[in-house]
């Protein structure tokens, strides 16, 4: 009976957890649109369009904003900054940006991926490196077309699911019933048995025959050695009084 009801709870947690995955999230980006900012003019109209489309869409799946910011000067700030200080001069919480800076002459040229709110932790140090790593060769290659697709991409892939705050008692009662109409199919299937006394009963006859038995004692040695523990966000930083995350470089 111990064991069936183990079968049932796991049943139950795998049940709430198949219906938490499958329920939608609905939400609007929280900025006013300007999602793709192309003032180096990187893009030709159509992937511009395409590349807001895409932010648009996969932004309303995360609640968040998802924008790409090219520039063809850092106007004396470094890339972190600059990447920084657009989150807050333009867009609300909740957003990742991809600063693309374009120099003129023989400037070099930089890259920012910046997360405010609650991207910073549903975008961690090596998932950003992950995406920095994607992008850098179109970059470098001049492709800046694919760098910001990817990006985006990428970016959505690594983030969790965003789940309202009503979703969650919606998924219990839904998990409950799955599992009682499970369990209510186990029990059918039971049959009336009861525990006996001695164990010889549970020993068909001359079926083992002991003709000798010793103890044995066995001697180990066991070295542990403690595994590092998986960062559970992106570093930090402060920029105008405000954490942001992120990472980034040259190309």
């Amino acid at each position: 009976m111990k064991t069936t009801k183990r079968v049932c709870s796991l049943l139950f947690v795998i049940a709430i957890l198949l219906t938490v995955a499958v329920l939608p999230a609905s939400a609007e980006p929280t900025s006013d649109g300007r999602l793709i900012v192309d003032n180096a003019d990187l893009f030709n109209d159509a992937q511009e369009a395409e590349l807001k489309t895409l932010a648009q869409e996969n932004g309303k799946k995360q609640d968040c904003d998802i924008i790409v910011y090219t520039t063809k000067s850092l106007d004396g700030y470094s890339a972190q900054s600059y990447a920084d200080y657009c989150h807050i001069n333009n867009y609300n919480d909740n957003s990742v940006l991809l600063l693309i800076c374009v120099a003129g002459g023989e400037g070099e040229r930089d890259f920012h991926i910046s997360t405010h709110g609650d991207c910073i932790k549903k975008l961690k140090d090596s998932e950003l490196e992950d995406i920095k790593n994607a992008i850098l060769p179109y970059l470098q290659g001049g492709d800046y077309y694919t760098a910001a697709k990817t990006y985006i991409n990428q970016s959505v892939e690594y983030m969790a699911p965003h789940l309202k705050w009503y979703m969650l008692p919606i998924a219990i009662l839904i998990g409950f019933a799955i599992a009682m109409l499970i369990m209510n199919g186990i029990r059918k299937k039971l049959k009336t048995v009861q525990m006996q006394s001695g164990a010889a009963n549970y020993v068909r006859q001359d079926s083992m025959n002991i003709t000798q038995s010793r103890d044995t004692y066995l001697y180990s040695t066991v070295a542990r050695t403690r595994r590092a523990k998986e960062s559970s966000g992106s570093s930090t930083h402060s920029t105008g009084g405000d954490s942001f995350g992120g990472s980034g470089g040259k190309f």
